[in-house]
C-alpha cells in the first residue's frame, strides 16, 4: 500500500480520496475550506493537512482534483506551501483537474526540475462514477510515469487511456466535454420548443430518448430535464469554465469551434445568474415553460 496524498475534496476528489482509504491506502487529505477535510477525516480515517506542502511530504503519490488553472498553479507551484517543493524525489505527481493543455504542461516542466515524476489524469465522468470507482482517466505523460500511476488510478477507474505526451489528456478531455455539453444544450433548447409549441412535454422527452442519435449519457440528461431534477452532478458553472478553456485552447492551435463557442456563450450566461449551481440538464431551465 502507498502513502497517497488527495488535494482538493469537492465532489470528485472527496471521493477519490475514500475510495484510496477503503483500498488500503494510508490517505493525507487538503482542502481550502479545513471543515470539509475533518469532516471526512473521523469516519474514513483520513490525515488532515493544513497546506498542500504539508500533506505532499512523505507521500509517494499526490493527486490534485481542483477546480481550474489558477488553483491548480496554487496547489502545486505557491512559494510557500506548493506541493510539489515537498515532495521527495521519483515521487509521482498525478494531476486530475480539468485544466488547459498550456497549464498541465507548465506543471509538468516545475515537477521535472524537481525530479518528481508527473502524469496528467484527467477523468470522465460524474459523482455516480467516483463514488463506484468507475471512472474513465484519460492519461498523459511518459509511458514509465504512466505505467507507475496505474495502481493509484485504478482504485478509482473502470477503464483508463494513454492519450499521449503532456497536455494531450487534456485537449482529449476539453473535447469529450465540449462535445456532450454542446448537445445537452442542443436537447434542452428542443425540449423547450416542443413544449412552448403546445406539445406534451413528457411524451416528447420519450421520443427524443428513444431516437438511434440519443446516447444513453443524453437519455439519462432528459430524464432529468423532464423531471425537473437539477442537483449538481456536472454543475453549470464548470460547464462553462471547460467550454471558455475548450475554446480558448482552439484559437491558440487555429481550430474553428463555432458551435463549441455558441454553447460556452449559453452556459456562461446561465452561470451568471441563479443557474450557476445547478446540473448540466438545468441548461433546459430556461427554455421551458414555467
Amino acid at each position: 500500500m502507498s502513502a497517497v496524498t488527495v488535494l482538493g475534496l469537492g465532489a470528485m476528489g472527496s471521493r477519490m480520496a475514500i475510495n484510496f482509504a477503503r483500498a488500503g491506502h494510508e490517505v493525507t487529505v487538503w482542502n481550502r475550506t479545513l471543515a470539509v477535510a475533518e469532516e471526512l477525516s473521523a469516519p474514513f480515517g483520513l490525515v488532515v493537512a493544513p497546506t498542500p506542502a504539508a500533506a505532499a511530504e512523505g507521500a509517494d503519490v499526490v493527486v490534485a482534483m481542483v477546480r481550474d488553472d489558477e488553483a491548480a498553479h496554487g496547489v502545486w507551484l505557491h512559494p510557500d506551501h506548493g506541493a510539489l517543493r515537498a515532495m521527495r524525489s521519483e515521487g509521482l505527481a498525478i494531476e486530475s483537474s480539468t485544466l488547459t493543455p498550456g497549464a498541465v504542461r507548465h506543471l509538468g516542466r516545475s515537477a521535472a526540475e524537481l525530479g518528481v515524476r508527473f502524469v496528467e489524469a484527467p477523468v470522465v465522468g460524474s459523482r455516480p462514477q467516483a463514488t463506484a470507482g468507475a471512472l474513465l482517466y484519460l492519461l498523459g505523460g511518459d509511458a514509465d510515469a504512466v505505467g507507475a500511476a496505474s495502481s493509484i488510478v485504478d482504485v478509482n477507474a473502470g477503464a483508463s487511456c494513454h492519450v499521449g505526451a503532456l497536455g494531450d489528456a487534456s485537449i482529449m478531455k476539453l473535447a469529450i466535454n465540449g462535445l456532450f455539453a454542446a448537445q445537452v444544450a442542443a436537447y434542452g433548447e428542443m425540449v423547450g420548443f416542443v413544449e412552448r409549441s403546445g406539445l406534451d412535454p413528457a411524451a416528447a422527452i420519450e421520443t427524443l430518448a428513444g431516437l438511434p442519435i440519443t446516447s444513453p449519457g443524453l437519455q439519462r440528461i432528459l430524464g432529468l430535464i423532464g423531471e425537473r431534477r437539477f442537483e449538481p452532478n456536472f454543475p453549470v458553472h464548470l460547464v462553462a469554465k471547460d467550454l471558455s478553456y475548450l475554446v480558448d485552447t482552439a484559437g491558440d492551435v487555429g481550430a474553428s469551434v463555432p458551435i463549441a463557442d455558441s454553447a460556452r456563450r449559453v452556459f456562461e450566461q446561465r452561470a451568471a445568474g441563479p443557474a450557476r449551481d445547478l446540473d448540466i440538464a438545468g441548461i433546459a431551465a430556461g427554455y421551458r415553460a414555467p
